[in-house]
């Protein structure tokens, strides 16, 4: 599947999330192609890559939880 095209209609629920975010992602930067007919045609690699921008790694938890912990004490 990553290698094909999907419409905003199929494409949000492959990322996980209602059409609507899915639309405000193509308004912030999200990569898509627009058809002379006004569709709207996102690469699933695409949607791949917009998610794994927002990837927290475990040395990035581990940060949070330490901050957290120390403003605590």
């Amino acid at each position: 599947m990553n290698g094909g095209w999907a419409k905003v209609k199929q494409a949000a629920p492959y990322a996980g999330v209602k059409e609507r975010t899915f639309r405000k992602w193509l308004r912030e930067g999200l990569r898509y192609s627009r058809l002379p007919s006004g569709t709207v045609l996102v690469k699933y690699s695409e949607i791949d890559k917009f998610l794994e921008s927002f990837e927290v790694g475990e040395s990035c938890v581990d940060q949070i939880v330490e901050e957290v912990v120390s403003d605590l004490s």
